[in-house]
């Protein structure tokens, strides 16, 4: 079952206080081993089971019967935005949450009235925008006179809507600060993709087989969520075997189209996509191009990397067709949003990691793609 996404607000404009708060706490990252000693064990060991060995950060709210209720029916997975002066300045993904008056006042010690912002929620995939919220409010469906108070929830059938029609809230922010127009997702490509998840294609095991274990090992490496396809999970590289490596199940949502479970390899931390890679050694480079086509069309604002990995040899061959105006049109402007990936690159980038004692980052991976335009 899709996962119904809440949305949250939160009003960080309470003078010094909340700006020191604000750059403490989420401008500043924390770590499950900095804060374990506040924790029981079995919510230290779930926050670090959404966010691995990630740095995140942590907001609250002070105990109230509004604030209460808000936090109450938060879950992981659930977005939250950062509104002051008139704009939404940050946005991320709930990754855990704690009633926890000795961490709050680790963190932000006590109001004047003694106290503390104990309703305390950990964020992973944060993002700063600067987004006005009237531009929002239009695609909310709210009057654009309207702004939140204090710490609230969307309305759900606004959120539904929202996220069913533009896509991941964090994507479609990043759009909205550009100044750009939302795309609306394919509807009718919705419902026809649907039925499809588990239709693959066949190709030959060898330069496939060895791409998907090396973006695997890297997607490890990254201290991130790692998907392959069912029918790919029994698959060995060497003397490793994916589904020790991969998660089990994809934990879908409503704003996450469930036709990215087809795609090769797909790098996820909680339930926000990092980066998608189809592999392309058949004949023919079209099915590659054609299923991040199909991935674009329902989710056109989407700002996750796409990559086609293939040998280089074959990268002329990606870029024309990728310039063809049937995918660089400014729907799916696929000679923008895709990048290409050489073998040789992604074998470099596993043996260099294998040196390294440090997280590997997706710009890492972005750094040696190439582009079209």
């Amino acid at each position: 079952m899709k996962k119904h996404r809440k949305i949250f607000l939160t009003v960080a404009s309470g003078g010094q206080d909340t700006d020191r708060h604000y750059f403490d706490t989420i401008k500043t990252k924390h770590t499950v081993d900095k804060i374990s000693n506040f924790l029981p064990k079995e919510e230290a060991e779930k926050l670090k089971d959404y966010v691995h060995d990630r740095p995140f950060a942590v907001w609250g709210a002070v105990p109230g019967p509004s604030n209460s209720r808000t936090w109450e029916v938060m879950e992981p997975g659930d977005y939250i935005m950062v509104y002051r002066g008139g704009r939404i300045i940050a946005a991320a993904e709930v990754a855990h949450k704690t009633k926890n008056p000795n961490l709050a006042r680790y963190f932000w010690q006590e109001d004047r009235e003694g106290n503390t912002w104990e309703l305390i929620y950990f964020l992973t995939n944060e993002v700063e925008t600067s987004v006005k919220q009237p531009d929002l409010n239009q695609y909310l469906g709210y009057s654009e006179s309207y702004f939140p108070r204090g710490f609230m929830a969307v309305d759900q059938d606004k959120t539904d809507k929202l996220l069913t029609t533009y896509g991941d809230l964090l994507s479609l922010l990043q759009k909205l600060e550009t100044g750009e127009k939302l795309e609306e997702v394919d509807i009718e490509k919705k419902r026809q993709f649907q039925e499809i998840i588990d239709d693959r294609i066949e190709r030959a095991p060898t330069d496939h087989d060895e791409m998907q274990w090396r973006l695997i090992s890297l997607g490890n490496k990254a201290k991130l969520d790692v998907w392959v396809p069912p029918a790919d999970q029994g698959k060995k590289y060497e003397e490793y075997t994916f589904r020790d490596h991969v998660i089990k199940e994809f934990h879908e949502a409503l704003d996450i189209p469930s036709y990215i479970k087809n795609i090769d390899t797909v790098w996820k931390l909680g339930l926000s996509v990092k980066a998608a890679f189809e592999i392309e050694n058949t004949t023919s480079i079209y099915s590659g191009i054609l299923r991040l086509s199909d991935l674009r069309a329902l989710a056109p604002n989407s700002n996750y990397p796409l990559f086609i990995v293939a040998d280089r040899d074959k990268k002329s061959r990606v870029f024309e067709q990728l310039k063809r105006p049937t995918f660089s049109n400014n729907y799916l402007s696929l000679d923008r949003a895709v990048k290409f990936l050489s073998y040789d690159a992604i074998r470099d980038l596993d043996f260099s990691q294998k040196v390294k004692d440090q997280i590997f980052e997706v710009d890492g991976i972005i750094g040696v793609a190439e582009s079209a335009v």
